[in-house]
C-alpha cells in the first residue's frame, strides 16, 4: 500500500514579515469626492521570504469601518509583484480602513467633504419619446433603466477619481469637478430625463444636431442652470450589423443609430451601444477592465480602439467620456494626453496590469492621436470670470465649429462645441502651442498611459478663478459668509487677476471686485 502525502497547505506569516505602504494618497487625507482610489506596494522585510505567498502575487482585503468601528464592507483586491490599487465608496466625514495581508495590517483613514460650491456636474440618462428606455445589450446583460443609471453613477465617479489623481500627478492637488449628488444628497446618483424628442427622429439625427436639440431641451426644463453642466446617454442607440464584418471604426459607425459623443459648453453627450460593459458597481471595476470577451460586431457595436474586447471598450468608451467631459470645462485637443487619443488607456490607472498586459495592444493602433483645435481669446468689458486661461494654440486647420443658434443651450457664443476627429494623423501634424512647451510633459512618470497635458491641467485647476477686464482689474476681495473682508488685493489696473493657490480658504464663500470705470461683480466662490 502506498501511502500519500498530504500536500502542505501554506499559513501566514507567523511574524510581522510585510510592509504595506500607501504610494498616492496620505493618512488623515480629506477629498473632496466620495470614489477613493488607493494604490501602493508590499514588501517582505530583510528580504525574508513570505511563507504564505513567495511571489506575493495574492490578494490585499481591505475593511471599511464606520465611525462607530463596526464594519462596513469588506473588499479584495490583486496583489501582482508588489503592487495594488483599490477603490472604496467613501461616506460622508472621517473612513476609517484596515489594509491587510498576510497577518500584517495598515490602518489607514480618509475624509470625504464635498467642496462649497454651486457648480456641479449632472449625470444624465435621456430616454427619447416613445423608447422603453433599455439600452442595447447582448443577451443575459441586465439593460435596464435602473442598470443604466447605475453604470453611469459609476463611471462619472470614476472620471471625477480621475480627474483628481492626474491633476495630482500634475502638482496641483486632488482637484476636481463635483457631482450632483455630493452637493444634494438628495439627488439621483444619475437623473432620468424624458426627452420630447421622438426616438424615430432621434436614430436620424447627426451627432451634432442630437447634441444642440438635446442640450436646448435640457437647458429649458426644470434642470436647466447655469451653474450645472450636464454629462448625458442617450439611451436609443442602436447598431444595426449588415452581415459583414466592419473593418473601420468608419464603418462601424455607419452601421450606428443615435450614436453621438461631443461635448462644449454645458454638456457632453454620449450613445449607450457600449454601456453593457460598463460596471454596475465598484465591485465590478476592476474584473470589467479585464474583460476579454470578444465582441461580436455580429450583434454588437466594438468602440474599443481596434482591441476587440468587452474590457477594451469599456477603457476607451469611459475615456471618450472623460475627453469630451474635458471640453465643457474649456479643454482643447492637444497633441496626446487624455484630450488627444490618449483615453483609451484608462484601464491601465485603475489595475495592476501593465501597459504590456493591454490586450491585443498594438503602438501603431493605439499611437495617441489628435484633430488640430484653435480657440479664439475671450475679451471682457466688464468684471467676469473667465472659463479659459491665457493659452491659446496655433494650428494648421481649426476644426470646424457650428454657431449656436438657439437661446439658452449649454454653448454660448464664446463657447463653441468641439469636434474630437478620431483618425490617426502623422507626426508632422503635431499642435504647437504658443505659451506653453506641451512635449514637457508627465507623460514620461506616467506608466499608465494617461495623463493631462500642462495647460490643461492648469486650465483644469484654476477653473472659474481667473478675473479679466479690458479696463483693467483695481480692487480684488475674499469674504467670509458675514461678509467679513478676510484677503483683498489692489492689482495695478492689470487685465487680467489669477487668485493665487490655496488663497481660498475653508470660510471664504464670496469673491469682489472691481475694475477702473466701475464695474461690479459679486461671485459665490468654491473652494
Amino acid at each position: 500500500m502506498v501511502l500519500l502525502k498530504t500536500p502542505k497547505i501554506p499559513q501566514a506569516c507567523m511574524v510581522d514579515n510585510h510592509v504595506i505602504s500607501i504610494t498616492n494618497i496620505r493618512n488623515g487625507e480629506s477629498i473632496c469626492y466620495s470614489l477613493a482610489f488607493i494604490k501602493g506596494h508590499i514588501h517582505t522585510k530583510n528580504q525574508n521570504i513570505c511563507h504564505f505567498n513567495e511571489n506575493l502575487e495574492g490578494k490585499l482585503v481591505l475593511h471599511h469601518l464606520n465611525p462607530n468601528d463596526s464594519l462596513m464592507s469588506v473588499s479584495d483586491w490583486v496583489i501582482l509583484g508588489t503592487e495594488f490599487k483599490c477603490l472604496i465608496n467613501l461616506h460622508r466625514g472621517d473612513n476609517d480602513l484596515i489594509l491587510e495581508y498576510c497577518g500584517t495590517k495598515l490602518k489607514w483613514s480618509i475624509g470625504y467633504c464635498p467642496r462649497r460650491t454651486v457648480f456641479r456636474v449632472m449625470p444624465i440618462y435621456i430616454i427619447c419619446k416613445g423608447h422603453n428606455g433599455e439600452f442595447q445589450a447582448p443577451n443575459g446583460e441586465e439593460n435596464t433603466i435602473q442598470s443604466a443609471c447605475r453604470r453611469i453613477a459609476v463611471g462619472c465617479k470614476l472620471i471625477q477619481c480621475l480627474t483628481a489623481e492626474k491633476l495630482d500627478e500634475s502638482g496641483f492637488g486632488r482637484k476636481t469637478f463635483q457631482l450632483e449628488n455630493d452637493l444634494n444628497t438628495q439627488a439621483a446618483e444619475c437623473t432620468v430625463f424624458h426627452s420630447q424628442l421622438p426616438v424615430e427622429q432621434a436614430r436620424r439625427l447627426s451627432p451634432e444636431e442630437l447634441w444642440e436639440h438635446l442640450g436646448r431641451e435640457l437647458m429649458m426644463s426644470p434642470l436647466g442652470n447655469n451653474n450645472r453642466k450636464f454629462v448625458a446617454f442617450l439611451s436609443c442607440t442602436r447598431y444595426i450589423p449588415n452581415g459583414k464584418k466592419p473593418g473601420t471604426y468608419e464603418e462601424i459607425l455607419s452601421l450606428m443609430e443615435g450614436h453621438v459623443a461631443l461635448g462644449g459648453g454645458g454638456l457632453a453627450i454620449f450613445g449607450t451601444g457600449c454601456l453593457h460593459t460598463w460596471p454596475r458597481c465598484v465591485e465590478e471595476v476592476v474584473p470589467r477592465f479585464l474583460n476579454v470577451t470578444p465582441v461580436d460586431t455580429q450583434c454588437l457595436m466594438d468602440d474599443s480602439c481596434f482591441r476587440g474586447t468587452y474590457g477594451g471598450c469599456f477603457s476607451t468608451t469611459l475615456g471618450s467620456v472623460c475627453h469630451e467631459l474635458g471640453h465643457t470645462f474649456d479643454l482643447g485637443h492637444t497633441e496626446g494626453s487624455i484630450m488627444g487619443r490618449g483615453f483609451d488607456n484608462l484601464n491601465l490607472v485603475f489595475t495592476v496590469h501593465t501597459k504590456n498586459d493591454n490586450e491585443k495592444l498594438d503602438k501603431e493602433i493605439n499611437k495617441r492621436v489628435s484633430s488640430s483645435a484653435s480657440k479664439a481669446s475671450a475679451h471682457h468689458a466688464t468684471v467676469s470670470f473667465t472659463k479659459v486661461l491665457n493659452v491659446s494654440y496655433r494650428a494648421p486647420s481649426p476644426i470646424r465649429k457650428p454657431i449656436n443658434k438657439f437661446n439658452r443651450t449649454p454653448d454660448s457664443p464664446k463657447r463653441k462645441l468641439s469636434f474630437t476627429d478620431l483618425s490617426i494623423r502623422s507626426s508632422q501634424e503635431s499642435i504647437a502651442s504658443d505659451t506653453v512647451d506641451e512635449s514637457q510633459t508627465i507623460s514620461e512618470l506616467s506608466e499608465d498611459l494617461t495623463y493631462w497635458t500642462k495647460s490643461c491641467a492648469t486650465i483644469l485647476a484654476f477653473h472659474r478663478k481667473t478675473l479679466s477686464s479690458s479696463a483693467g482689474v483695481c480692487v480684488v476681495e475674499l469674504r467670509d459668509s458675514s461678509g467679513l473682508v478676510v484677503t483683498t488685493w489692489q492689482p495695478q489696473r492689470c487685465s487680467s487677476f489669477q487668485l493665487p493657490p490655496g488663497s481660498i480658504g475653508r470660510q471664504v464663500t464670496s469673491l469682489v471686485a472691481e475694475d477702473s470705470v466701475g464695474n461690479f461683480v459679486k461671485q459665490t466662490l468654491s473652494a
